[in-house]
């Protein structure tokens, strides 16, 4: 269900906007009920627009998993607190579990019938097949009650807002239900009567329809205005009907229904003089009604229209991930290089290979169209760039049998892999090595030779995953090659999920004299894979820790401790303790152990489930890993103002390689110390407020990135969620964090920071407090202690002089994290010469709030007022149904 709340609280303010942008002066009811399986409620309304955003942004998917729900006691607590000709939108991926309630069901459609609501359910999945009946329920009630059923992806919940924007800015008592029909396949005609003056008769229709066709009166097609054409529905609007009988005639596959209705102009738009519609807007005679109306580009109450941003929002627009440039009353497309721009469609990529003069490709090249560009590529027997191409003497084999021949523009030369590689020396590689490690050979190009301890060729056969120092272990599927063979390809296969090859790439081997072979690699298809090597094509050959020393033991030359680490007795073995980021470890010696002849495959540790045990090779330890989690597998946190100290205590039973001796137990108590920092003081928190977004960045690995609000200058000690109310008087710390492998050289640079009275970061009434990597100069209050020079970015001010006026404040932040290796990521703030460090990396945008001053302090107001207008009604229910948590909104 999250990628349908993405897209829900993507269109929500869009959406409501939209509304109060035609009727300004409209007062429309807002209610949120939330249900799930086995709870209905509560119970939200408000008849405010951003109250009702707050409601509805606040949503998180989360828990639940079970399908069906009780959308049959949802909607009857819905319809119980609505008002009369409400229109209810249920958005939900299950089916009812309580459609066979009979009594139930009936309640629920005899309070449709009392309060003449519309429901339409708009499913992105359910639980069996649109066929059952659990899912035929929501088509029932659809159908009584004038409404629609519409089965979509969670990517077309913004086309389906759009398509619902006209119907939701309707008045109430402004319109008149005059047809409804459910069908099932092949084609359909009927008829239907209009009998009173409507200014328009809105169709709507869900399922898949071919062909549909309205004729008036007169038997002569009517000429239909598509406001929305999907596949799973449409939307179509005919101007001023006549009198008379009509007819529609609609052809369709599946199960289908029309609606029509017809619309009334109200006094919300009418007018006896049409001088007083905006010059914006139509002035429209519709049966004696004179009618103001936007044009299209426009949006408003015909009135007062304004020009509608269509960039602002990505379905607005056809312009699709190019630059939409906004006009007044329309929109164009900026295209680049390879794009011509067509009116009403976009963007539209221009075939270079359909033309030769639009293309640069040599004569001895083919030209492959791609998006927005195109390739040369030069024909086989030819070397280049695709615009330039010549002879290739390699592909003519002038090197020779096993010589590796190279082609550059203008020569060629060939040389011997035996006598040029670069050579691999990590004991790390062995198939023996157990201990887990994030290695990723992606940079390894050319020729290579494997040497040392860890063996000196590819193992042919698969090997496990988690092995040989990487996630995906590289094996090669075939046998290494005879002296005679010269220079063969191969497969090299990573092991990953159960599959033996679940990638692959192409490697060429070489035997060369001395035994010994090379390998041309080209990186690997992706990361963590590494390249193994068999340890038994070493002979007599330890692989020992740095703890350990190569010894004749047991009559064969194996590892032991080095003296500085022999104990003579099991009491005197200690664990090295690990104080980690996010766990703690206690880890042994081997070579100790087998002194003691402990066997380390029959080590247990009581809770085992709630432990990670690594066997690492090449440290010669084996490890027993706790994480940092209060309350969790005995894990206690003990925290003072300063420091929190996590305790775990480990039963370990230590067994022999024998059958004579008893086991013993050891019990090892592991205590970590941790100065507070804001990472820590939101890991140990109860319910900080708190927002985070997790990264991913390539060839490093998954960060974490975190904003909270601290209540002091410490940054210790955060606020609770969800809601913080403070006085005018009171300061604000933010702190941000960056959560990452210690091995990272990443530092959060906090580009621009800045607060909005709404949670849209878009908003175009903002405070900055950081701008351009620096503090803001209006307010000697801010204070920026922090920012580019390690994984925490600290600021603060003052709340009085933060946006006055308002009652709510969100607080934004642009990060980048900035690579150390590459500059200096500390911007220079002080003087006439300030300046911003400079950096084209990804940002990152994060939020937080709201803050809300306490009641009675201040209260957002306009200061200007309105040109007066007529008040009217205008109820609105909005039902959110979720296969893991369940809501509902009137």
């Amino acid at each position: 269900m999250w990628d349908d709340m993405y897209q829900l609280k993507l269109v929500n303010n869009w959406l409501l906007d939209r509304i109060i942008a035609r009727y300004p002066c409209g007062i429309r009811q807002y209610t949120m009920v939330e249900y799930n399986d086995p709870y209905v409620g509560p119970v939200r309304v408000t008849y405010s627009k951003d109250e009702f955003a707050n409601f509805f942004n606040s949503l998180v998917a989360q828990g639940g998993g079970d399908c069906p729900e009780l959308a049959m006691e949802g909607l009857k607590l819905a319809l119980e607190n609505s008002p009369k000709k409400s229109f209810i939108l249920v958005l939900t991926d299950a089916s009812a579990k309580d459609y066979d309630n009979t009594v139930l069901v009936n309640e629920v459609f005899s309070l449709l019938k009392e309060t003449q609501s519309q429901v339409f359910f708009v499913t992105t999945g359910l639980c069996n097949t649109a066929n059952d009946a659990d899912f035929l329920i929501y088509r029932e009630i659809a159908s009584r009650s004038f409404g629609h059923v519409f089965q979509v992806d969670a990517s077309d919940l913004n086309i389906v807002f759009n398509y619902l924007d006209f119907t939701l800015s309707l008045p109430a008592n402004s319109s008149k239900q005059l047809f409804t029909k459910d069908y099932e396949g092949e084609s359909h005609s009927d008829s239907f009567p209009v009998s009173d003056n409507f200014t328009s008769l809105l169709v709507t229709t869900d399922g898949t329809i071919s062909s549909l066709e309205i004729t008036g009166p007169d038997t002569s097609k009517e000429d239909i205005k598509k406001a929305v054409n999907e596949s799973w529905g449409g939307m179509y609007i005919v101007k001023d009907p006549a009198l008379g009988n009509w007819t529609i005639a609609v052809e369709g596959t599946g199960r289908y229904s029309v609606r029509v209705e017809g619309s009334i102009a109200t006094n919300i738009s009418t007018t006896s003089d049409c001088s007083k519609c905006d010059p914006n807007a139509t002035c429209d005679d519709s049966f004696g009604y004179l009618q103001c109306s936007c044009k299209d580009g426009f949006i408003g109450d015909g009135f007062s229209c304004s020009d509608i941003d269509e960039c602002t929002y990505s379905w607005s627009n056809k312009c699709s991930y190019y630059t939409c440039i906004n006009t007044f009353g329309s929109y164009t497309c900026l295209c680049p290089s390879g794009y011509y721009n067509d009116s009403g469609v976009g963007c539209i990529d221009i075939d270079e290979c359909a033309n030769s003069d639009l293309n640069a490709c040599s004569p001895n090249a083919t030209c492959i169209n791609a998006i927005g560009s195109y390739t040369c590529v030069c024909a086989p027997g030819y070397f280049g760039n695709g615009f330039s191409c010549e002879v290739d003497e390699c592909a003519l084999g002038v090197c020779g049998f096993g010589v590796e021949c190279l082609k550059y523009f203008g020569s060629y030369s060939c040389y011997d892999p035996c006598l040029n590689y670069t050579t691999l020396d990590q004991s790390w590689r062995s198939t023996s090595n157990e201990a887990y490690n994030w290695n990723c050979d992606y940079d390894k190009s050319g020729w290579y030779r494997f040497v040392g301890a860890g063996g000196i060729k590819m193992p042919e056969y698969c090997v496990s995953e988690y092995r040989c120092g990487t996630s995906a272990p590289m094996w090669l599927q075939g046998s290494h090659p005879r002296i005679n063979d010269g220079i063969v390809n191969r497969t090299a296969c990573a092991s990953w999920s159960g599959n033996c090859c679940m990638w692959s790439t192409l490697v060429q081997i070489k035997s060369c004299p001395d035994n010994y072979y090379v390998y041309k690699l080209s990186g690997t298809p992706t990361c963590n894979l590494g390249y193994c090597t068999d340890p038994s094509s070493v002979i007599d050959v330890c692989a020992c820790a740095d703890t350990e020393v190569c010894a004749f033991v047991d009559g064969k030359y194996g590892c032991d401790c080095k003296d500085e680490f022999k104990v003579s007795d099991i009491s005197e073995i200690h664990p090295v303790l690990t104080c980690g980021a996010h766990e703690m470890k206690a880890s042994f010696l081997k070579c100790q152990l087998r002194s003691q002849n402990i066997d380390v495959s029959k080590l247990n540790v009581a809770n085992v489930d709630c432990y990670q045990l690594q066997d690492d090779i090449v440290n010669g330890t084996y490890s027993v890993t706790v994480a940092l989690k209060d309350g969790e597998c005995g894990v206690q946190l003990i925290k003072s103002t300063t420091y929190a100290t996590y305790i775990n205590t480990l039963h370990i039973t230590l067994e022999s390689g024998g059958d004579s001796v008893i086991p013993r137990e050891v019990t090892v108590q592991m205590k970590c110390s941790y100065p507070l920092d804001i990472q820590l003081s939101l890991d140990t928190a109860i319910n900080p407020m708190v927002s985070i977004i997790n990264i991913v960045t390539e060839g490093t690995g998954q960060f974490k990135l975190s904003m909270a609000l601290f209540q002091d200058a410490s940054y210790t000690l955060p606020y609770e969620a969800p809601e913080v109310q403070l006085s005018t008087k009171s300061y604000l710390y933010i702190g941000v964090n960056l959560d990452e492998p210690d091995s990272s050289p990443y530092v959060v640079l906090m580009k621009n920071c800045f607060g909005t009275p709404t949670n849209n970061i878009n908003d175009a009434t903002r405070y900055y407090i950081i701008r351009d990597s620096c503090p803001g100069k209006q307010s000697s209050t801010i204070s920026v202690p922090m920012n580019g020079v390690s994984k925490e970015g600290r600021f603060s001010l003052q709340l009085f002089q933060f946006i006055a006026g308002y009652s709510k404040i969100y607080l934004h932040c642009q990060i980048n994290l900035c690579d150390l290796t590459t500059g200096t990521c500390t911007p220079s703030c002080s003087g006439v010469g300030s300046r911003a460090v400079n950096s084209a990396d990804q940002i990152y945008n994060i939020s937080l709030g709201p803050v809300t001053l306490l009641p009675g302090i201040s209260a957002y107001s306009s200061g200007v007022d309105g040109p007066p207008c007529a008040v009217h009604l205008l109820p609105t229910i909005l039902i959110f149904g979720s296969f893991l948590m369940s809501y509902i909104f009137i």
